[in-house]
Parts: structure tokens; C-alpha cells; sequence
């Protein structure tokens, strides 16, 4: 089954949660109730593994923390396995909090996974990475991808991947293939 997870700020009827259901039959996945503020990463997680526990072939789709969240998933879930991440919004160990704009503090400790650096997630990793993005660091994404061996593919794009969205349902069904 193929699932997607959307970004902090997003949905799952985001324009992109619904491009992918509409061409791939991307399944959305719901994490939260309410606003992004009040989202607690454990329910987050737990509502995410509710869904996908019955499968024995699963593909996450993670957007942003979308990303995080899929990677922390597939650590658990060994039916996970193939993760495709668009600029996955997952924090390096070493990272300095106080520093990062954008989000609540209290969810960035929560996101803080040294796991994800130290264990293997046994799972093929494909980043797909805007080189425009102001919101996820690029040595984020190239500390992660050194840590699971992961590919990147880079793309002249922003966060959300506003150029190349139409595109999108085409990159990943050439992945999947893979």
C-alpha cells in the first residue's frame, strides 16, 4: 500500500496530499486532530502505525515532517519498505534548537531522533530535495542520507515543490519501480 504524509502546515486535502491520490491512489494519512501547534509527535506516530499495521508492503510518502515522520515509522515497521521523502524535515543530533524558526519548540524536541542517525531503517531511501528550500537546511537532509545511505535526487525547486508539483506523480511512479 502506498501512503502519503503531509507537512506541518499542510493536510491531507492539500493540493499535493490530493494530486497524489488522485494519480498514484496515494492513501492520505490523517496524524492529527486540530491545529499543527498542538500536534504531539507520539500520537502522531502511533495514528500513522494504526493505519498501516495490517500491511505487509508498505510505501510512505513523507512530505516535510511528513519525512520525519515516515522515517521514525519505518525504524519500527519493518512492513515499511520503501520511503520516498520530499525535503524531509529530519533534525541531525547536533542541532542547536534555540535556532530553528517555524515551529513550536516543544515539537522539535520531540522530532529530535538520534535513531534515525544510528540505526539502519531497513527500507530504500529517496530524498527528493528542492534546491530553493528555506525551511529544511540542506546539511539536514545530507546528514540523514549519509546516515541511512539514502539517494538524493535534487530538483531547481522550493519546499513545497511548487515547480515541478505536476510532476511529481511521474518521479515517484518511476521510483516505485525501482
Amino acid at each position: 500500500m502506498l501512503y502519503y504524509l503531509h507537512g506541518y502546515q499542510s493536510s491531507p486535502l492539500s493540493e499535493k496530499g490530493t494530486l497524489l491520490k488522485e494519480t498514484l491512489h496515494v492513501i492520505p494519512i490523517t496524524y492529527r486532530d486540530g491545529t499543527p501547534e498542538d500536534l504531539v509527535i507520539s500520537e502522531c506516530l502511533s495514528r500513522i502505525s494504526d493505519v498501516i499495521k495490517k500491511d505487509q508492503q508498505v510505501v510512505l510518502i513523507g512530505s516535510s515532517l511528513g519525512g520525519f515522520l515516515a522515517a521514525a515509522t519505518a525504524l519500527t515497521h519493518p512492513s515499511v519498505t520503501q520511503l520516498i521523502l520530499l525535503n524531509p524535515a529530519i533534525i541531525p543530533p547536533q542541532t542547536d534548537l534555540h535556532t530553528v524558526q517555524g515551529m513550536p519548540y516543544r515539537i522539535l524536541e520531540e522530532m529530535m531522533d538520534p535513531r534515525l542517525f544510528e540505526q539502519k531503517i531497513p527500507a530504500s531511501i529517496t530524498i527528493l530535495r528542492g534546491t530553493h528550500d528555506d525551511v529544511v537546511p540542506d546539511d539536514w537532509v545530507v546528514c540523514f542520507a549519509k546516515a541511512q545511505q539514502a539517494t538524493i535526487q535534487l530538483y531547481n525547486d522550493d519546499h513545497r515543490f511548487s515547480k515541478n508539483l505536476q510532476k511529481l506523480p511521474v518521479i515517484i511512479s518511476e521510483l516505485l519501480q525501482k
